[in-house]
């Protein structure tokens, strides 16, 4: 079994998974070499409260729920996944100790690892996974992973520690939806007993059990003494922090009320290096943004024209100085820097005035035109807001910019109640395009309110997961980006650099180009 797993693991590697070098530098003047992906490793140490300076709550902490990168990362310490991602992005096992792909790609047999139990006592088996998929798959459950496994036809015990997920069509790259929230596995008997409430109590396999939530102020966990990788977790419990604004957290990093901080204020990058108090980590491609219009009810979204003109309006370079402080690079696709479909040359637009003025003089829109962004108060988000309105009014349009909390912005999305938002649109690395392709752009995606809508994009969606030709799919991800661009209903922007601030305490420390940290493998100086 364990050959036939390799040969599979590289079969899917060269068919278009993943193959990313460490830690690749920014190619447009950002950190390069002074800057890394990990911390030197050394024996662990047992023991101490790790604090994790985050940019939000999590908005669940049920997996059938979570949108975030925030809620991602908090479940990684709750949950395993059938299949993990080893630091080069390699599968590896997991909850499955190993797993065969049939021949025709349409089921895949996992052998679970025996003796694991969930944090409540019950015993992790195949009827546990069985449970998980059907839960997922049932319209009624409004998980947001229905979307995702929506080529799952069913799932098979064959014995306590063996399952089948028989799937609708070949899927060569399904595996790859194994190694994250599709397969976080909940305890079945927590399922049953907190009901719509479990996202507040949750029970998984993982290294950490869940203590307890305060909104606004942590989620704390501690240590499964009982632990399936003998030796983790080294820490004794884990805090994370909501700090909605970056200086706050770098305050807190540097005070020692946190231990590691995400997303540092870029203007504030050099600086970091040169810190002794401060391990600055980097990783390109931990992310890609795009901005929504709402194409429902908003009389500028409804207008291609309109749409298109943005394209051609934003001062992308400009951007990339004022708000990113020349760190990642620009990007025209929804495709992460460092996979096979990443291509750093492909540039479909560059700032056209007059081209951009003839798409709003075609658009029929009202006029004088008046749009609202939504946007949000963390991070970069004001500032990217602020240089795209001057960007309109370049061409006499006023925008007015609305600053609303998480939870306010989610509301107004959900509601229609906006023309375009740039908050948070984007998607953390995944290894794959098949991993969420389908949650942005297709047209039965249950991700989010927002349904984008072309048949034809659907189709390349759908041919893309199918084939297994590396250079074909890169074709058809190709044709998928320009239809994508010509309708314009997103628009690309930018690659992040993502960067992580460390206490000089924290060992063990890989920076993933998931952006998610392995926390067992983390421990205290």
């Amino acid at each position: 079994m364990a050959t036939r797993r390799t040969f599979l693991v590289n079969t899917l590697r060269l068919a278009g998974g993943l193959v990313i070098a460490s830690c690749a530098p920014s190619p447009t003047g950002g950190p390069g070499a002074s800057s890394s992906a990990a911390v030197a490793a050394g024996p662990g140490k047992r023991g101490g409260q790790l604090v994790f300076a985050d940019i939000a709550d999590p908005k669940s902490l049920d997996p059938a729920l979570i949108t975030d990168r925030t809620g991602a990362r908090t479940q990684q310490a709750i949950y395993d996944p059938l299949i993990d991602l080893d630091a080069e992005s390699n599968l590896r096992p997991a909850l499955a100790e190993s797993w065969e792909m049939a021949p025709d790609s349409r089921a895949v047999t996992l052998r679970l690892r025996k003796g694991v139990k969930f944090h409540d006592g019950t015993p992790f088996d195949a009827e546990a996974v069985k449970v998980h998929f059907d839960r997922h798959l049932d319209p009624k459950s409004k998980s947001l992973r229905t979307g995702e496994l929506v080529g799952v036809a069913g799932v098979d015990v064959l014995d306590t520690s063996s399952v089948r997920i028989r799937l609708k069509e070949p899927s060569p790259q399904f595996l790859y939806l194994l190694i994250d929230w599709d397969a976080f596995i909940e305890s079945p008997t927590a399922l049953q007993k907190y009901g719509a409430d479990y996202g507040v109590h949750p029970v998984g396999t993982g290294p950490f059990k869940f203590v307890d939530y305060v909104k606004d102020d942590h989620t704390l966990v501690e240590r499964n003494a009982e632990y399936w990788d003998q030796g983790r977790p080294y820490l004794d419990s884990l805090k994370f922090r909501p700090i909605l604004t970056d200086a706050t957290r770098l305050v807190e990093l540097r005070s020692g009320g946190a231990h590691i901080m995400v997303d540092p204020p870029f203007q504030d990058i050099e600086r970091l290096k040169q810190m002794s108090d401060v391990k600055l980590t980097h990783r390109l491609g931990g992310r890609f943004s795009y901005w929504t219009w709402n194409t429902e009810s908003s009389a500028y979204g409804k207008s291609k024209e309109f749409r298109q003109a943005l394209n051609w309006l934003v001062d992308r370079e400009g951007i990339q100085k004022a708000v990113f402080f020349d760190t990642g690079r620009l990007s025209y696709a929804p495709f992460h820097a460092g996979t096979p479909f990443d291509d750093p040359s492909y540039k479909p637009f560059t700032r056209d005035l007059g081209k951009a003025r003839s798409l709003i003089e075609r658009s029929g829109v009202p006029s004088p035109a008046k749009l609202f962004i939504l946007v949000g108060t963390a991070s970069f988000y004001p500032k990217l807001a602020q240089v795209i309105a001057a960007n309109y009014a370049d061409v006499g349009i006023q925008v007015e910019i609305q600053n609303l909390a998480d939870t306010a912005i989610t509301a107004e999305q959900d509601k229609g109640s906006f023309h375009l938002t740039i908050y948070r649109g984007g998607w953390s690395w995944r290894a794959d395009p098949s991993l969420y392709l389908r949650n942005i752009l297709h047209s039965k995606s249950t991700y989010t309110k927002w349904i984008y809508k072309d048949p034809e994009v659907d189709r390349l969606i759908e041919q893309g997961e199918a084939e297994t030709a590396l250079d074909k799919r890169k074709a058809t991800y190709r044709q998928l980006a320009e239809r994508v661009n010509e309708d314009a209903a997103l628009a690309f922007a930018y690659q992040e650099d993502t960067f992580v601030g460390l206490s000089p305490k924290v060992g063990g420390w890989v920076q993933r180009a998931d952006t998610k940290p392995k926390f067992k493998d983390l421990w205290l100086d």
